[in-house]
């Protein structure tokens, strides 16, 4: 990996590795793979993955080593209540302060999810892509950077328990139709329609996490009888 900022490249590439499912859930990540695969050093290698710690993806325990998370049904739940009421702040800031343009741009992003076709091998991604730059144009619209820059690291953790429970195609059904929701509250700046359709955006997405980890785990432990 020959970059000139080595802790920044691997931290994006270790995020990748839980973002593609290639660590999934209480996966020992090993320190020495990571060198090897990569050609970084150990000293880069444990920043990221303290970062990555202090973000909510892996715990680092002393004497044992790294591995990813595995929190509990209940704990993803309490995180997307938290990220719904932040999201729902931001889109009514959106509908106070957002223009015209950028509700346009906003339909536009729409519209490319909506022509996503999910038998494609690439769909899921697709949406990951376009979902994330729909939602960064909301947040630049609520002209609060601090809040924002906060949100989109929820965002990256939603789409790591997306990921490790779901997928993405669970979903994209769904978000069309909760995103023109949001689109109408901001065209017309209802702030608490906004905020109220925001909030249901986020609660649909958890539902799909939650039931498909509470579906997993009972999975497993009917394997284990």
């Amino acid at each position: 990996m020959h970059t000139p900022n080595k802790k920044f490249a691997i931290y994006q590439e270790i995020l990748q590795r839980l973002l593609t499912r290639r660590y999934r859930f209480g996966e020992k990540i090993f320190v020495k793979e990571i060198g090897e695969s990569t050609g970084v050093s150990r000293q880069p290698i444990m920043t990221a993955l303290n970062s990555l710690q202090e973000r909510g993806f892996v715990q680092i325990i002393a004497q044992v080593g790294c591995q990813v998370v595995q929190p509990s049904s209940d704990e993803v739940a309490d995180f997307y209540r938290m990220f719904a009421n932040t999201e729902g702040l931001i889109a009514s800031l959106a509908a106070e302060r957002g223009t015209p343009m950028e509700v346009a741009r906003l339909q536009e992003l729409n519209e490319q999810i909506a022509r996503i076709n999910p038998a494609h091998s690439d769909a899921s991604e697709s949406y990951r892509n376009l979902n994330v730059d729909f939602h960064r144009l909301l947040h630049a619209m609520a002209r609060s950077p601090i809040v924002s820059t906060r949100q989109m690291a929820n965002f990256e953790l939603s789409d790591f328990f997306i990921v490790q429970s779901c997928g993405f195609q669970a979903h994209l059904p769904d978000v069309t139709g909760e995103h023109d929701e949001i689109i109408a509250a901001l065209s017309t700046r209802n702030d608490k329609q906004c905020k109220k359709a925001a909030m249901a955006h986020i609660d649909s997405v958890s539902r799909h996490v939650i039931e498909a980890m509470q579906r997993l785990h009972s999975e497993e432990m009917a394997a284990t009888v």
